[in-house]
């Protein structure tokens, strides 16, 4: 999913109770990552894998609830987020385009079941 160049996150909320990482958009939708289906989606080489190599998370992996912490949010130029994760992990770039196509809001769940 390509975003248009005028939407942008305009801020980013942990929602540390719920464990959500909420991120408005300047079209003034609110999107919803939980921690763990985060720490489970990460794109970097370690997690997902590259090269033809499988990385080190699938289906299966059991997380700790440190693993599944985020301690910060690093911007990564205008195209990005990196959660720093409780146990220092720290390597996966989320793009915009990647975390607001991966929404689990009501409403982006009812848009992908069509």
């Amino acid at each position: 999913m390509r975003l248009p160049n005028d939407i942008v996150p305009i801020s980013y909320f942990l929602d540390e109770e719920r464990r959500v990482l909420l991120i408005t958009w300047s079209d003034t939708h609110e999107s919803a990552h939980p921690y763990e289906a985060l720490r489970r989606a990460c794109p970097c080489a370690w997690c997902a894998g590259e090269g033809g190599q499988k990385g080190s998370v699938d289906a299966s992996t059991q997380f700790t609830a440190q693993q599944t912490t985020i301690y910060e949010l690093e911007p990564v130029g205008r195209y990005g987020l990196t959660p720093v994760w409780g146990d220092g992990h720290r390597t996966g770039i989320f793009t915009y385009e990647r975390l607001r196509a991966h929404c689990v809001c009501d409403e982006c769940q009812r848009i992908r079941a069509r």
